[in-house]
Order: structure tokens, then C-alpha cells, then sequence
């Protein structure tokens, strides 16, 4: 296993996004919202998804597209939003969206601190963790029900440092807004453009 305490006094903590990052599911993510959105005549293509909705939450998303098109009001869309969600979540299921990779990095490192912040629900996540066996690796999560307020507000990591018991650490995302949240809480943020490339990258910090 990677011990890497002595880097403790230099990196607090490892954190990480879950979407984007520990898991390949913002395709996943683009194909619902593609399908929940058509029958308003609004086809999603893969390049806007990406400009506008990774790391955004739900809601953000909704208002985004109000401007395009005329929606379900919020409850009848937050009941849409549910078999959306619980879509991508059978989707994770079937065919676990998180690399060999990075499974063996999470199961690697020891001697530190490890989190999770994540703008999608608990519901939503922890299953897939489990199902890859890396849930008990993290410890601490913050989930998106846990903070009244989102990315690009670093309230999501202030909550990680204080539940991981750091004053910062190592932030990886792939979105502005969580790259934006990170620092703004005091830690340093390092993009993944691709999950693919995690485990690569994290190598090169321990170094």
C-alpha cells in the first residue's frame, strides 16, 4: 500500500469529486437529461451538457434550460428528475462506471486523509461505491443534501476539512465550479480532465 503520511504536513487530505472523476458518469448523466429534455423540444447535445452541466446541480441545470424551452413546473419536474436520477443510478449499477485503476489507487493508499465531495445525493452514490468495493475507503463524504449550498461555493469543502478533521489538502474535479469551491475553502485543485486519468495523476502527487 502507498503510505503516505509523511506528506501529511505538505497534503492534509485527498479529496475527490465523484462524478468526472472517481466515476465515468457524466456521459451517463448527458443521455438522461438528453431524453428527459427532448419532449420539450430541447435536444441536448454532448458539448452543452458539458459547458453547462458538469458540476452544476440539478435545479441549475432546470433554470438553464427554462430559457430555452417551457418545462414542467419544479414539482412535476422533480418527479421527471427522480426516474432520471434512478436511470443513471441502474445504469452505474449494471456496468460500474469507476476503472480498475482507480479501484486498485483507493485501495492503495493508506496512512492519510480521504474524502469524497459531491454535488449528487448519497442515494445516488453510495451504491455504486459499494458495488465497487471502494465506499470504506473514503473517510469522510459529503454528499449534496448535506449543504444548503453548492458548487462554486466552497461550503461543500469547508464541511470535508471539518469532517476529515484538515485545514485543506488536495482537491481533484473536473468542473469549474468544483474546481472554484476547492480553492475557495483553502485547498489546492488539480483538474481531471478525464477519470481515466486519475490514478495517473494522484501517482504523480505522491511522488
Amino acid at each position: 500500500m502507498i503510505d503516505w503520511i509523511a506528506m501529511v504536513t505538505k497534503h492534509d487530505a485527498l479529496v475527490f469529486d465523484y462524478d468526472g472523476v472517481i466515476a465515468d458518469t457524466e456521459p451517463l448523466h448527458w443521455r438522461s437529461w438528453a431524453a428527459l429534455l427532448l419532449p420539450y423540444g430541447i435536444q441536448l447535445s454532448w458539448d452543452e451538457y458539458c459547458g453547462m452541466g458538469r458540476g452544476a446541480t440539478d435545479r441549475q441545470i432546470y433554470n438553464v434550460m427554462l430559457k430555452r424551452a417551457e418545462l414542467p413546473g419544479v414539482e412535476e419536474f422533480a418527479s421527471l428528475n427522480v426516474h432520471r436520477k434512478s436511470q443513471v443510478r441502474d445504469w452505474s449499477l449494471s456496468e460500474i462506471p469507476i476503472a480498475r485503476e482507480t479501484v486498485e489507487l483507493l485501495g492503495s493508499l493508506d496512512g492519510g486523509h480521504i474524502g469524497l465531495v459531491t454535488s449528487s445525493e448519497r442515494n445516488d452514490v453510495e451504491p455504486v461505491l459499494r458495488a465497487a468495493g471502494i465506499l470504506e475507503r473514503f473517510d469522510a463524504v459529503v454528499f449534496g443534501e448535506d449543504v444548503a449550498e453548492h458548487k462554486p461555493s466552497p461550503a461543500p469543502y469547508l464541511l470535508i476539512a471539518e469532517r476529515l478533521g484538515v485545514g485543506g489538502g488536495v482537491a481533484f474535479e473536473d468542473s469549474e465550479p468544483g474546481l472554484a469551491s476547492a480553492r475557495a475553502a483553502g485547498f489546492e485543485a488539480i483538474k481531471v480532465e478525464r477519470p481515466v486519468d486519475l490514478p495517473q495523476i494522484v501517482s504523480r502527487i505522491l511522488e
